[in-house]
């Protein structure tokens, strides 16, 4: 596969990879680091575009064919019929009508029903909002939170506090005195209270995780892990 400029490219993917760098700039040494992010976060918006396209093509048949406006939200509480997805090809799968075939029958799937199905009741039991990054990271909404309050000092651990208070702009700060009330979920009170407790068993009773980088083993341990031993 060649480009623009006649380069040879295996295929697609490594096309749009190798393309990126021809409008960014790496610091010296990063291009190991910078191949492994970006890696990742095309995988995840591959799965990600999945995700949206099923809301998407909700609002745009109601919008379409029914003249009704649907929002997001209430997009993620319906379906459609096959025949009714299928007349809302994207334009990234109008050349191939068979794969977009796939995955309309993958929606309709039991299986993929009874997880989606699970996964919404696990969220309708959440006491708040999960958080307030919006699709920032942890470092990315420190940043933000960085340029609107004046350049004050913010580590990811205040950001992941300050996240479950608030938007980047808005007017949250982080107090160690905060009850379960001052977060969107309870939950993250305990859970920074627990990482706080464990970081100073190890790292001594005058560690303050205000002024320290998070502790990934303290973080796991706290957490539990993740699923299936990874």
């Amino acid at each position: 596969m060649r480009d623009v400029a006649g380069r040879q490219w295996p295929n697609l993917a490594e096309r749009v990879k190798g393309e990126l760098w021809d409008f960014y700039r790496l610091q010296a040494g990063m291009d190991a680091q910078a191949d492994v992010v970006a890696e990742y976060r095309c995988k995840k918006l591959v799965t990600d575009m999945f995700y949206e396209q099923r809301l998407q093509s909700i609002i745009n048949y109601h919008a379409v064919v029914l003249g009704q406006k649907v929002t997001k939200a209430q997009a993620r509480t319906m379906t459609l019929t096959e025949e009714q997805y299928l007349q809302m090809v994207p334009h990234w799968c109008a050349h191939f009508p068979e794969c977009w075939q796939q995955i309309v029958a993958k929606w309709l799937s039991d299986d993929w029903n009874a997880v989606h199905q699970e996964r919404r009741e696990h969220r309708l039991t959440m006491a708040g909002v999960p958080h307030h990054q919006g699709n920032r990271n942890l470092t990315e909404y420190a940043q933000a939170w960085l340029a609107a309050h004046g350049g004050q000092q913010c580590n990811k651990f205040m950001a992941y506090a300050l996240s479950h208070k608030g938007k980047a702009t808005s007017s949250v700060s982080y107090n160690a005195e905060d009850g379960p009330e001052a977060y969107s979920n309870p939950s993250i009170y305990t859970r920074l209270n627990e990482y706080t407790s464990m970081a100073r068993e190890v790292h001594g009773q005058e560690y303050d995780p205000t002024q320290e980088d998070l502790d990934a083993e303290i973080v796991m341990k706290v957490g539990g892990g993740k699923k299936h031993g990874r």
